[in-house]
């Protein structure tokens, strides 16, 4: 101590780490934050305003580095081989209750945790028994919970789901405190692109698009909108470009790889099998077409009314490509109507610059997002369709995440225009490869629910049914490399699971936890982070 000063040290650790500072030792004893986080060994000074302090350094934990993080209880009752080769973490309690389940790694609960066949949090859902632990001395219960870095001790479902909203007006889109540290936070305030639509632009009722319905802001410690690259004329055709000459011959201004889409969601709407299914109005990017985009140096007749365009941009400012996008969109939600967003045409994702280690693509909602189709399964070095598990399952991926209110996976087979037809158990679907980490709400289970097996949202799905699915997977397989992360309960896609075979069946899952994610340059942009602030011992 100098001059009424502490100087603490702490030596090298591989990761980020947070300086934290108590009072009392007397457990549990509380930790508070201060502003130091270090990648090495390092010392700082602080100002002792107690008669007494005590340090110490927490590791800032990535969340993707979980297999498994839930923040509500946690239930698994997978009917199938279930290996789960990650850690596991849960602010709550864990129910292990299926045979088939084995667990590689630690499984800890902040809570308890119930290896039997009895559901603790359903009447009278039951599991096939006891899973299998392959680590000793597993699972460990009554550890101290993870707060969200960024959002202060509290580790409350509400205050984990504001990391997909809207910023409070003390941390607005835009406004300079939108860019503090407090404020990037959000991930509406840290994302490279924004985008947003109004509810006239959609297709709600019977209107079509018409006007100009999208706006495309670039992300640089302000929000810049971006100029369209697609034009529908009065007289006809479209074009990607148009001299202000012509300004009044456009009948719509948009982007090339930004539209709407109409589909229905069955699980949302399926009342007792009676319906009708809920009408979604989805905000769809098509990632092929955006890939083009952000590495198009030609748009606007090669003069980018900006200068330069936004990609080089955000390299020059930021020492990255553009890799991650956030989605607000204008629909109202209603009792038929669901905003949402949908990811199309995402087999091989952007990779501006070629890089050999690209930064990836992390896409972030508060509303339900839908993935059609294969995602993030090829590169252009060879491809990860159909694999998982193996050390080299993701070589040909990049680093991505999904976070949104709720995940549905839609397969190839998938389409719009029929999905308004019921179809016990589901249309036809396909085999699919899912490669990304997700961040999500689900229902949860309801112990008031009796007598029904799950048929009227006493289970919640389970982590086995985390990822959502409205079709027929019978004999086909849905393969998922990546981390399940489950903060909060859904707000928008609120329609419980019901067992399969009703609004859809179930798959033969090949899951695992992405290996890659345990390289902290391979995790995906803007990976949360969690860390402890209370020790009991």
């Amino acid at each position: 101590m100098t001059s009424g000063n502490s100087v603490p040290y702490w030596p090298g650790y591989y990761g980020m780490l947070t300086l934290q500072a108590t009072t009392n030792l007397s457990p549990p004893v509380a930790w508070t934050d201060l502003p130091n986080a270090v990648t090495e060994s390092g010392t700082t000074t602080v100002t002792n305003a107690y008669p007494q302090q005590f340090f110490r350094v927490a590791p800032l934990l990535p969340i993707y580095q979980f297999a498994i993080f839930y923040n509500l209880n946690l239930e698994i009752m997978s009917a199938a081989a279930f290996n789960v080769y990650g850690p596991v973490f849960c602010n709550q309690n864990i129910w292990e209750g299926s045979t088939y389940c084995t667990f590689f790694s630690a499984v800890t609960a902040a809570g308890t945790n119930a290896v039997q066949a009895a559901n603790p949090f359903s009447a009278d859902y039951m599991g096939s028994g006891p899973a299998s632990f392959v680590m000793a001395g597993q699972p460990t219960s009554h550890a101290p919970p993870l707060a969200l870095a960024g959002f202060g001790t509290n580790s409350d479902p509400a205050t984990m789901r504001s990391l997909l909203d809207l910023p409070p007006a003390a941390y607005a889109l835009g406004s300079a405190a939108a860019y503090s540290a407090n404020g990037s936070a959000y991930l509406a305030n840290s994302c490279d692109l924004v985008i947003t639509n109004f509810a006239s632009g959609t297709n709600a009722g019977s209107a079509l698009p018409v006007g100009t319905n999208y706006i495309v802001y670039l992300q640089d410690n302000s929000l810049t909108p971006l100029p369209y690259d697609f034009y529908k004329l009065k007289t006809g055709g479209a074009t990607n470009y148009l001299p202000s000459t012509q300004t009044t011959n456009i009948a719509y201004a948009g982007f090339s790889w930004i539209t709407n889409v109409t589909f229905y969601d069955w699980r949302e709407g399926w009342n007792n099998g009676s319906g009708p299914a809920k009408k979604v109005q989805a905000l769809q990017i098509n990632l092929t077409t955006f890939s083009l985009w952000i590495t198009n140096t030609a748009r606007n007749g090669g003069s980018d009314p900006l200068g330069v365009n936004p990609d080089p941009t955000k390299l020059l400012h930021t020492g990255h490509h553009l890799d991650s996008i956030y989605v607000y969109t204008g629909v109202p939600l209603t009792t038929s109507q669901l905003p949402a967003i949908r990811l199309v045409n995402g087999a091989q994702l952007p990779n501006p610059g070629n890089s050999t280690s690209p930064a990836g693509l992390s896409v972030a909602t508060p509303f339900p997002m839908y993935v059609l189709g294969n995602y993030n399964t090829q590169t252009f070095n060879g491809s990860a369709l159909g694999k998982y598990c193996t050390n080299g399952a993701t070589t040909y991926t990049v680093p991505a995440a999904l976070m949104a209110d709720a995940v549905t996976i839609l397969s190839p087979s998938w389409i719009d225009y029929t999905s308004s037809s019921k179809t016990i158990g589901g249309p036809s679907a396909s085999s699919t490869t899912v490669n990304a980490a997700v961040l999500e709400g689900i229902v949860q289970s309801n112990p008031t629910a009796s007598g029904d097996l799950g048929m009227n949202g006493d289970y919640s799905g389970g982590v086995e049914n985390s990822l959502r699915m409205l079709e027929n997977w019978s004999s086909q397989t849905l393969t998922y490399n990546g981390s399940i992360v489950v903060l909060f309960s859904s707000q928008y896609a609120t329609n419980c699971w019901r067992q399969t075979g009703e609004y859809y069946t179930a798959p033969t899952r090949h899951w695992a936890f992405d290996l890659n994610f345990q390289n902290y340059g391979k995790l995906p942009p803007l990976t949360p982070a969690v860390k402890n602030y209370v020790s009991r011992e």
